[in-house]
């Protein structure tokens, strides 16, 4: 990347700057409310339980930009290896599962008082 940035065209000039990224989701009240939401439906489900990874030894998801402002969740998705690396894996046969609860979660804190 900085090659590229190097052989800036005639009567350009570029720069490129790489900073940390994203700090893992903090463990908020908002956000701790919405884990026992998951975890409830999870076991609700006969799936299991859901727990919390400690933030210092976990990678941060997209929604850590704005999970200072929302309560919010990372990490629901379906098992797999190797991500973001080439040979990837994800377990397909859980989306069914996932999605059901999801959507069950989804309805029950529509109905929820906030």
């Amino acid at each position: 990347m900085r090659t590229i940035v190097a052989q800036s065209l005639p009567g350009t000039q570029a720069t490129i700057r790489f900073a940390d990224g994203l700090p893992s989701m903090e463990p908020t009240p908002g956000n701790l409310s919405l884990l026992a939401a998951i975890d409830k439906t999870s076991r609700n489900m006969g799936i299991g339980p859901v727990g919390m990874d400690d933030p210092a030894t976990r990678g941060a998801g997209d929604i850590s930009d704005i999970a200072h402002y929302l309560d919010c969740l990372d990490g629901l998705g379906a098992s797999g290896a190797g991500a973001h690396r080439a040979g990837e894996t994800i377990n397909l046969k859980q989306f069914p599962l996932l999605i059901m609860r999801a959507a069950i979660l989804m309805s029950r804190l529509s109905r929820e008082q906030r």
